[in-house]
C-alpha cells in the first residue's frame, strides 16, 4: 500500500511536509485532524493523537495492519519514489561550532590588539602603518563577528531546547 492509497480513504487531509500529513481519524468522531500519516523507511506510520490504536484505524479504513508495510523487496523504481530520509538538524553541534569559531576570532583579535599596543609608529613607513591599522580594524571586525556568532549560538540553543521541551511534553501527554 502506498501513502496515496491511505490518503484517498481519509477526510480532511492536510500536508505537513514532503512525506507527512494530518487527517481526520476515521476510528472516532473527529472534527479536526488528529491523525498523523507519515512515510517511514519500511511502511506507513499512523498516529492518532486522540488515542485510537493502529488496529482501530486500519479497521476503520478497511485494511489490515500488515498492509501498512511496504512490500519487500522494493524495486529500484519504487525505492527511488520514496522520499529521502531527512537527517535531524543537530542544533547542539552547530551551536558548538559557532562558539568554537567565536573563541578563535576572539583569540586572534586579542593577539592583534596585544601586538599593536604600545607600538611606536614613528619609524614605520606609510605602508607599514597602513598595514598595522588594517590589522587592528580587522581585529575589531573579528570582535563584532564573534559577538554575532555568540548571539546566534545562544538563540539556536534556546530554540532547540524549546522545541525539545515541546516535543517531550506532547509525547508525555499522549502517554496518559
Amino acid at each position: 500500500m502506498t501513502a496515496q492509497d491511505a490518503l484517498d480513504r481519509l477526510a480532511g487531509v492536510r500536508p505537513r511536509g514532503a512525506s507527512r500529513w494530518f487527517a481526520r481519524c476515521p476510528a472516532h468522531a473527529d472534527r479536526s485532524p488528529s491523525l498523523s500519516v507519515a512515510v517511514g523507511e519500511r511502511g506507513l506510520l499512523l498516529k492518532c493523537f486522540a488515542g485510537c490504536t493502529v488496529k482501530e484505524i486500519c479497521a476503520a479504513l478497511g485494511f489490515k495492519e500488515a498492509d501498512l508495510f511496504f512490500d519487500a523487496p522494493c524495486s529500484p523504481r519504487q525505492r527511488a519514489m520514496l522520499p529521502p530520509r531527512l537527517q535531524p538538524f543537530e542544533w547542539r553541534i552547530v551551536s558548538n561550532e559557532q562558539l568554537h569559531r567565536r573563541d578563535a576570532l576572539d583569540l586572534r583579535a586579542a593577539r592583534t590588539f596585544a601586538a599593536a599596543t604600545g607600538v611606536n609608529i614613528s619609524p614605520l613607513t606609510d605602508e607599514e602603518t597602513g598595514a598595522m591599522l588594517n590589522a587592528v580594524a580587522d581585529a575589531h571586525a573579528d570582535c563584532d563577528l564573534a559577538d554575532r556568532l555568540e548571539q546566534a549560538a545562544f538563540q539556536l540553543r534556546e530554540e532547540g531546547l524549546h522545541e525539545e521541551r515541546t516535543r517531550y511534553a506532547l509525547r508525555s501527554a499522549s502517554n496518559y
